[in-house]
């Protein structure tokens, strides 16, 4: 159960962070966003406020914010279908009711002839009480009215396609961006709170029942030499303790300035994988010395997302060069399945490792999104940047192939990473 609601937990803070980055800034340069959901599926819970539909649905994977666009709109009116329109002073569309559940007074009885709601903003309609066809224009404030429920009809500049470029971008953008501010948050609040360790081999600390407390190593020892080689830094000290292997290592140590040597044999650390393997490491049984302050953490949280978003993009990079050469492998990829048994094992480690991971997550996030594949945000900025630089769209026909080509490949890549996933913790 615990594993359950860490998955959920972590994904739903992942999913909202980055559909909030788009939402805040697609509203801000004047878009309206119908919706924003967490998860897909069937709704459980909705809330509306400023013409967006707030919802949590059940499948607690993944997300969306639905900007009003061209592509998106659907539009409700058939020819032929009877409906009842609501119309201002200046003989403007302002609400169309689609059923009879609604309280409005003075509405005309129409039958559609033809409507268009996404570039010239109309309903051509025959009035039944004197079977005259009106043309009636769409009012920038109008509203579809059904089952006692208002949705807005967006008007032709709140829409994604009728913004410059620059909104644009940046409207997708925000996306990654805010998932990348999501881990600088999380790991800025876990170096206020552990601090960091210092790069220095001093102590901080000393497992009880291993070979540094029974040989007497103690908080605030530096570590000089292993063997007689000396030691630069914490990472060169766990290097040389693997190098040496299971044999007896002398250690030269200071503390106050007090030298002494400490004699000791590493012990294997073996630690159980997610996937059922079986990670083996030697230990001596100490951990770094921490070092706090007050605005050093907000320093350290800008370094720890660079270092770690510069780290998974190396490994994103390996990976596509790995398919050109050959050796790619699934096994290389975690779908749903996969990241759900990561987070339970991490989960159980209590909750500041599930903040770490989290934070690794979302700048993993960030980036994938960034991918110039069709379907992802990177895919909609390059499309984007293509009507910056040659300042007219792509052909929206070709546009859509691409998009369909882009869906598809994603599918296929989640369906093939997820049985891998079940062949690999299941069978």
């Amino acid at each position: 159960m615990v594993g359950i609601l860490a998955f959920i937990v972590v994904f739903g803070v992942l999913v909202t962070a980055h559909e909030w980055g788009h939402m805040v800034v697609a509203k801000r340069a004047g878009i309206m966003c119908p919706e924003f959901a967490i998860g897909m599926g069937p709704k459980l819970f909705s809330y509306k406020y400023n013409d967006t539909l707030y919802t949590i649905r059940l499948v607690p994977v993944g997300g969306y914010v639905r900007m009003a666009s061209e592509d998106m709109e659907i539009n409700p009116l058939n020819s032929g279908m009877r409906i009842q329109l609501k119309v201002n002073d200046k003989d403007e569309i302002t609400h169309v009711i689609l059923d009879d559940k609604h309280n409005f007074t003075q509405v005309e009885e129409v039958e559609v002839v033809d409507s268009d709601i996404s570039k010239n903003m109309y309903v051509k309609a025959t009035r039944l009480h004197d079977n005259e066809v009106v043309r009636y224009h769409i009012a920038r404030e109008a509203y579809y009215v059904q089952n006692s429920q208002l949705e807005r009809i967006a008007p032709r500049d709140a829409r994604f396609e009728s913004k410059s470029v620059p909104a644009r971008f940046l409207t997708m953008f925000a996306g990654p961006l805010m998932n990348f501010v999501l881990a600088f948050v999380l790991f800025t609040v876990l170096f206020y709170i552990n601090g960091k360790p210092v790069e220095e081999p001093v102590v901080g600390t000393v497992a009880e029942d291993t070979p540094a407390e029974e040989a007497g190593l103690a908080e605030g020892d530096r570590l000089q030499t292993i063997n007689g080689t000396e030691v630069d830094s914490w990472d060169h000290m766990s290097q040389l303790i693997q190098n040496e292997g299971e044999s007896e290592l002398a250690i030269d140590v200071v503390n106050d300035g007090e030298e002494r040597t400490v004699e000791m044999t590493p012990v294997i650390e073996e630690t159980e994988l997610p996937d059922g393997e079986v990670s083996e490491r030697l230990i001596i049984g100490i951990g770094a010395a921490m070092e706090t302050g007050t605005f050093a953490p907000l320093v350290w949280g800008v370094q720890e997302t660079y270092e770690m978003g510069t780290l998974i993009f190396e490994l994103v990079v390996q990976m596509i060069l790995s398919i050109f050469e050959g050796t790619f492998s699934f096994d290389m990829l975690n779908g749903p399945v996969g990241i759900y048994q990561v987070t339970e094992e991490v989960a159980s480690q209590g909750l500041l490792v599930l903040m770490n991971f989290t934070a690794i997550l979302s700048v993993n996030l960030g980036i994938m999104n960034l991918l110039p594949i069709p379907a992802l945000d990177g895919g909609r900025i390059l499309f984007i940047l293509y009507e910056g630089i040659f300042r007219k769209p792509l052909n929206k026909q070709v546009e859509i192939n691409i998009q369909l080509v882009g869906v598809l490949f994603l599918l296929v890549v989640m369906v093939l990473v997820t049985w891998n996933d079940i062949k690999t913790f299941f069978l």
